[in-house]
């Protein structure tokens, strides 16, 4: 057998290729959760340059314990160099200096990371940690894959990076980028199997040669190398499916933190609704109370860039959540503006997001470090989780008159331009239909009131089924168009087509993430009716800035909710139980950020989604038993692929080749703990096996002798069939006593853990 040294330079260029390929398969999904750049292109450089150091060490004899060490070296010392030069000696060398920057850069990515929305820009503190784990990634893979010759191992690894944008931003399978990535494991294990083989093959053909000659016998015919390349793609295939498309199909619970029937829901900020609105479980989230005459939507994220294919959630600067970390709500001195409080209480919901009525003042009774969004009166987890929360969210409503908005108009002004962007390739349909649908209106409030209604009249119906058979399950102008054809579809379709029209109407507008008002529940709480939120009211509303007024919400899905209504001026003022406040004047310079508006109370409707399921112990209970069943297909996985590749190498040896029979005794003692040496001889082996007690070793000596005749012997002395199937069965008595001379707690690992599996 060749030795572990001349594997590792047998086969090492393209071994080393192939793995660089990998792992650029592996970080391309990675562009969800961290934004293109040149970290990027330096984590490739770096990792190209770590191989490189492993492949000349290689050549030059050097102990694998040296070539990981210098990769190491080499990493570091890049690493210092790109990001650390001005602390570091001669550029690469790091110092003291260098190293007490390593804290602070780690805090700051980790915050990156807990706070920032998908896809993260990488700013440095993000970009030395990305690029950093790349290169210590290369160096485990080197070592693993090049030195310690186990490739399914590595591609373990190689799978859990490709998963983290998955686990990170839910979306669709990418099924280029995961046909790419697969191809590229397959290809890492094949290249290995095929340096294996001829690695062997060579060791093989110069010690029976010279055994030969020393004995004055013929030359020994090459015995067939099996591949097993084909047991070894058909597991990476096996392992890349389960995880990549099975396992995100799974039911997934979340914490459960007090009481609960069933998994927490999260709230997905990128208008990627759809299979969450499409659960068959629909669970309470969370519960309201407030003095307000009717219960509010909760808001918990804004969406203002739109590049026509996906809206981005609005990463404005956060501040630490203080009683004035929101600020005051800025309108004209002539508008309304009456405070109200409400009480949240989360029941079964796990999110970075903090559902709160808007607009939002003040929020007391919150535990944990939080952070505030002034610039959309959003409230987003800095050290803290939702689940299990109750807290007190006071807002100050901003209650124009139906005269005063209709006077008012929208405006740009002191808003960001991402607010108002429409991509260059948009269709045509869009921007038509709108004009077509607000021709006889006489002001923009009037303008955006025709559209709602267009959108919630018979033309169209609300459908989370209709636009996923279709295709066009996003909020992407292409879909919108679609959309706008077909007339079918949920909120991020009634959302996304009212903000994208409103904006080829010059109105800047944005959509809101959060949950509709909900449902009374019939309990009172300090005098306050308390109402249900379930997991189904999810929902997406678009909102468009008026002067003087602010962000005015609209309501223009279909069935769904009630749209704000405005009274005229001649109308009493109405004693609804709140305390109405002056408004905060507007600054004189132009704000870089434009203030907050509010919503006028609306009637609490019955939404017709999500209401009292039902639903059965047994129907609770099936997600979590489908996640305990498919856990048990994981772990006994293992132990049914060593089943198949016994069954595999059985038949090989029943066909002729001994070699493989050879494989299984090999395999079988290494299962249980022997150690095998590669350069060990079949003989040397078999002695050492026959001295177990429960192996027979007429059996052993046998196999080993036929093992001797098929490397040695002379071509056509040998009775193929009738030799293999001895060896078989030869093989498997062995097995027999091998498994049986150890304990069971041992025997039990060799059958469900076979080590062969990770070390040929």
């Amino acid at each position: 057998m060749p030795s572990r040294a001349e594997l590792g330079r047998t086969g090492d260029v393209r071994l080393a290729a192939v793995l660089l390929a990998a792992i650029v398969a592996a970080m391309l999904p990675l562009l969800r959760v961290v934004a293109a750049g040149t970290w990027l292109v330096v984590a490739i450089a770096i990792a190209a340059s770590v191989l490189l150091v492993g492949i000349a060490l290689r050549r030059l004899r050097s102990p694998a314990v040296v070539v990981t060490l210098a990769e190491l070296v080499t990493a570091c010392a890049l690493v210092t160099a790109v990001y650390f030069g001005d602390t570091a000696l001669l550029l690469v060398v790091p110092t003291p200096g260098t190293f007490a920057e390593v804290p602070s850069l780690v805090a700051g990515a980790s915050e990156q990371i807990v706070n920032g929305v998908a896809p993260l820009a990488a700013e440095r503190p993000l970009a030395v940690v990305a690029v950093a784990a790349v290169a210590a990634l290369t160096v485990l893979l080197d070592h693993t894959v090049i030195t310690a010759r186990m490739p399914l191992l590595a591609a373990i690894a190689l799978v859990a990076v490709w998963l983290i944008p998955a686990l990170s931003v839910p979306a669709p399978v990418d099924l280029i980028a995961f046909v790419v990535f697969a191809a590229a494991v397959l290809l890492l294990v094949r290249a290995e199997t095929r340096s294996r083989e001829r690695a062997l093959a060579r060791s093989i053909a110069t010690t029976s040669a010279a055994e030969a000659r020393q004995r004055g016998e013929a030359e020994p015919r090459r015995s067939p190398v099996r591949s097993s390349a084909v047991l070894a793609a058909s597991l990476a295939v096996t392992a890349i499916v389960a995880t990549v498309i099975v396992t995100p199909e799974l039911p997934r619970p979340a914490p459960r933190v007090g009481i609960g029937t069933g998994p927490a829901t999260t709230i997905n900020a990128n208008l990627e609704l759809g299979d969450d609105l499409r659960r068959p479980t629909d669970v309470e989230v969370l519960t309201t109370r407030t003095n307000a005459p009717n219960m509010p939507y909760l808001r918990a994220a804004t969406l203002s860039s739109f590049d026509g294919r996906v809206w981005e959630p609005d990463r404005d600067e956060t501040t630490p959540l203080t009683p004035e970390a929101l600020g005051p709500v800025v309108a004209d001195p002539d508008v309304r503006v009456t405070e109200y409080q409400t009480t949240v209480s989360i029941t079964q919901l796990s999110s970075a997001w903090l559902p709160v009525p808007g607009p939002a003042v003040r929020v007391d009774d919150l535990s944990g470090a939080w952070e505030a969004m002034p610039s959309n009166r959003t409230v987003v987890a800095a050290d803290a989780v939702t689940q299990g929360q109750e807290y007190v969210t006071t807002t100050h409503v901003v209650r124009p008159t139906l005269e005063q908005i209709q006077a008012a108009g929208t405006t740009g002004e002191g808003l960001p331009d991402t607010v108002t962007q429409l991509p260059a390739d948009m269709p045509a349909v869009i921007e038509r239909t709108a004009r077509e649908i607000t021709a006889t209106a006489g002001n923009d409030f009037d303008r955006l009131a025709a559209l709602q209604r267009w959108f919630r009249s018979a033309e169209f119906t609300y459908s989370l089924d209709a636009p996923v058979s279709d295709g066009f399950d996003g909020s992407g102008v292409e879909a919108i168009a679609d959309f706008l054809e077909v007339r079918s579809g949920y909120c991020v379709h009634f959302a996304s087509a009212f903000a994208v029209m409103a904006r080829t109407l010059d109105m800047p507008s944005r959509i809101v993430v959060g949950y509709l008002p909900g449902t009374l529940s019939g309990r009172v709480v300090d005098g306050e009716s308390v109402a249900t939120v379930l997991s189904s009211q999810l929902h997406a509303w678009p909102e468009v800035y008026f002067a003087g007024i602010g962000w005015v919400p609209f309501e223009p899905t279909n069935s769904l909710g009630t749209p704000a209504t405005y009274a005229r001026s001649t109308q009493p003022l109405p004693d609804d139980g709140g305390q109405d406040v002056p408004p905060a004047p507007a600054p004189q310079q132009t704000a870089t950020v434009a203030p907050d508006g509010g919503r006028t109370p609306t009637p609490t409707a019955s939404t017709g989604v999500g209401g009292d399921t039902g639903e059965s112990a047994l129907t609770v209970a099936l997600p979590y038993g489908g996640i305990v069943l498919a856990f048990a297909a994981l772990v006994l996985l293992p132990a049914l692929v060593g089943a198949a590749r016994r069954r595999w190498q059985t038949r090989a040896a029943e066909s002729g080749d001994v070699l493989a029979a050879w494989r299984i005794v090999r395999e079988s003692a290494r299962d249980i703990g022997v150690r095998i040496d590669d350069a060990e001889t079949p003989r040397a082996l078999g002695i050492r096996l026959a001295a177990v007690p429960t192996v027979p070793a007429d059996r052993i000596d046998a196999l080993v002798a036929a093992v001797e005749r098929t490397s040695y012997g002379a071509p056509g002395d040998q009775r193929e069939a009738a030799t293999g199937r001895a060896a078989a069965s030869d093989a498997l008595a062995v097995r027999r006593g091998l498994l049986a001379s150890v304990s069971t707690p041992r025997r039990l690992g060799a059958v469900l853990l076979p080590r062969a599996l990770v070390r040929a």
